[in-house]
């Protein structure tokens, strides 16, 4: 039938073919070649921000893409045009020194997060008293308190319980707090200082000690849209998702204390 029009009216093939055309190009760069938005985020928030970025997908319709790691290594990867749109740190440093250099908007900063730190063990039937497990331990796994947030709380925690510099030949260090986790979930070390929010998402319970928030200082984590993102508006819509009641109470589940602004 298409083929006798096009036979019969070359001017209506021609209208038709601008149509079709239009149509699906439309169609393809609406769904095929639509950016998702690109996250650059901590570790520690992986199985959070897994569970979180599908509900304002659904809710929104905009895709998310995620990236995972250090926080320092993402801060110097958006120093050398990276490209994403929004980073969730672990720290609030990181952010902060992106908006003195221009590279983030300093209207879009916002806490998401403040982070608990743990001491956990795969394998010992339990974690205290703290000193003399750790003192026992063979091997400890810490972030490197040079790199990541949770690393220098660790060695923070350390220093309070005034075992840093006994300990220090046990110490094993992760590049970042994912890293320390798999050093500890795989028993390559005794016990560990890691997110709590990691125990409480893993397979392995094993068991654990929360830190109490006095012997380190606050993990507050911060996100920023970058400057450099072309979706500026969705971007900011993502951040504002985050502080929304509803996820924050999700957020704190999580294992996480909460910051509402």
């Amino acid at each position: 039938m298409l083929h006798a029009l096009i036979k019969k009216n070359g001017t209506v093939f021609t209208s038709l073919l601008k149509i079709i055309t239009l149509g699906g190009f439309i169609a393809f760069t609406g769904i095929a070649f639509a950016e998702p938005l690109r996250l650059a985020v901590a570790s520690n928030f992986t199985s959070p921000i897994q569970k979180l970025a599908p509900i304002f997908e659904q809710e929104t319709g905009h895709k998310i893409q995620l990236s995972f790691g250090s926080s320092g290594k993402f801060f110097a990867q958006i120093q050398h045009g990276a490209p994403f749109d929004v980073f969730l740190s672990a720290d609030q440093a990181k952010p902060d020194k992106l908006i003195e250099k221009g590279l983030a908007l300093e209207s879009s900063q916002i806490i998401y997060a403040k982070g608990a730190l743990a001491l956990w063990s795969a394998s010992l039937k339990s974690v205290e008293p703290v000193d003399k497990t750790l003192l026992e331990a063979r091997k400890i796994a810490i972030a490197n308190p040079k790199l990541a947030p949770y690393g220098k709380a660790a060695k923070e925690t350390l220093t309070k319980l005034a075992l840093w510099s006994k300990l220090k030949s046990k110490l094993v260090q992760g590049e970042n707090i994912g890293q320390t986790y798999q050093f500890t979930y795989s028993k390559n070390a005794d016990v560990g200082f890691v997110a709590l929010s990691q125990v409480l998402a893993g397979d392995v319970k094993g068991h654990y000690w929360k830190v109490p928030n006095s012997y380190h200082s606050a993990i507050k984590q911060s996100a920023v849209v970058l400057s450099s993102s072309h979706q500026k508006e969705v971007a900011n819509a993502f951040l504002a998702f985050l502080m929304r009641a509803d996820i924050q109470q999700k957020i704190a589940s999580f294992g996480y204390q909460t910051t509402p602004q």
